[in-house]
């Protein structure tokens, strides 16, 4: 009878079950949210790790660092204006969409709300960069050091023999390396390391002219190279081609009475030169094209992401206008301005022009028409970025968003 009565009363009693616990509104999305947050990361490094199997190393970086940004854009910084020690700035450029920050001690990545998405120390006395293809090399100007990083990591570091100081360097959007550097059995050097930065692919000697500039081809095939040097007490700048099958350039082209400052790929087969007093337009690496600047000086350039070439040049050297010129990755034409004063600072990407006036900021098209005005700009404003629809300036002690 006892045995039965016990049996009856355990039966009796509620078992435990998730269904009885009451859960607020606001508690359910917060668990949501944190399932949405773990799935989206299961989906995402399945398909790092499926891609891994297909893709080339810099693919998979760029695709490990879009992860990671998203990842941090999930929790937005306190939004624009960041505050910043003018006194410690080096360079600001746009790296992936977010603003890359060279200081005197480090490098940060802010993101579109003001986020430091990443601030790696260095220790670099001449700090310089350069960006494509997602990922930046930072190297130390006149030093040895460099490294290769992106939004969220630093992806390798690396030294040059104690003799050879960096001069300049760029990058390949394959992810390629190229290093310029001083030498001790010519007057410069220049050597192209493979994407994964351990094996070197090409190199260079450059006997008697000094590297000043060198861009390698979206394909990672071919590299220009703008050298300058003196003959007969001439000055002379030199651009040369070189296909990375060959040891001697495949093209070469002198400009006597003209210093070239930068050489920049439009497209795998097109190169532009930018010097002092002309820009040569060098297509199929065998016809040149030069555009005499004449009487007017150039007051500003800038390549865009998808091959543009933006020129500002002054009339007479006037400190009150200047002529504002866009060119195709064929060279063509897209426009040409009059604009009201001189260009203090240009940015182009996303099919955009950003340009810095006096008191203006105007963002064209690349086909001239304009996109928007901001008026008023402070007059501190040193330069302007367009990312996306959003366009950024920095000014002493600060970066803004402008509206």
């Amino acid at each position: 009878m006892e045995a039965k009565m016990s049996k009856k009363k355990r039966s009796k009693k509620k078992s435990f079950s998730i269904k009885n616990i009451k859960i607020s509104p606001k508690a359910k999305n917060v668990i949501h949210k944190i399932l949405e947050i773990a799935l989206v990361v299961v989906l995402l490094m399945i398909f790092i790790f499926a891609a891994a199997k297909k893709l080339n190393i810099s693919a998979i970086t760029n695709l490990s660092d879009n992860v990671s940004s998203a990842l941090a854009s999930m929790t937005p910084g306190k939004g624009y204006p960041y505050q910043i020690n003018s006194s410690s700035v080096k360079d600001i450029t746009v790296l992936s969409g977010d603003l890359l920050v060279v200081l005197n001690d480090r490098t940060m990545v802010l993101d579109s709300t003001a986020k430091v998405l990443k601030d790696s120390q260095h220790t670099y006395s001449t700090p310089a960069v350069s960006v494509k293809g997602g990922k930046a090399v930072l190297y130390n100007r006149n030093g040895n050091r460099y490294r290769i990083e992106n939004r969220s990591d630093t992806l390798y570091t690396g030294e040059t023999e104690s003799e050879e100081k960096i001069i300049t360097a760029a990058l390949s959007e394959k992810g390629h390396l190229a290093l310029a550097t001083t030498s001790k059995s010519a007057q410069s050097t220049l050597t192209v390391y493979s994407s994964n930065y351990k094996k070197i692919i090409f190199q260079w000697n450059c006997i008697h002219d000094s590297i000043i500039s060198v861009d390698l081809s979206p394909n990672g095939h071919y590299a220009a190279v703008a050298s300058v040097g003196a003959r007969d007490g001439e000055m002379y700048s030199k651009v040369s081609i070189f296909d990375f099958e060959y040891s001697d350039p495949v093209s070469e082209f002198e400009y006597f009475g003209t210093t070239i400052l930068e050489v920049h790929f439009t497209k795998s087969d097109n190169i532009v030169a930018v010097g002092d007093n002309l820009t040569s337009f060098i297509k199929n690496f065998k016809n040149k094209t030069d555009l005499e600047y004449g009487t007017s000086t150039l007051s500003n350039y800038t390549f865009s992401d998808d091959g543009h070439t933006v020129l500002a040049l002054s009339e007479h050297g006037s400190s009150n206008s200047d002529v504002l010129s866009c060119y195709s990755p064929s060279f063509s034409k897209t426009f040409e301005k009059n604009l009201d004063s001189n260009v203090k600072s240009l940015y182009a990407s996303n099919g955009r022009i950003s340009v810095l006036l006096n008191d203006k900021a105007v963002i064209y098209r690349t086909g001239g028409s304009k996109y928007k005005t901001y008026k008023d700009v402070d007059n501190t404003v040193m330069t302007v970025f367009n990312m996306g629809n959003k366009t950024y300036a920095y000014q002493m002690g600060k970066i803004t968003k402008l509206k």
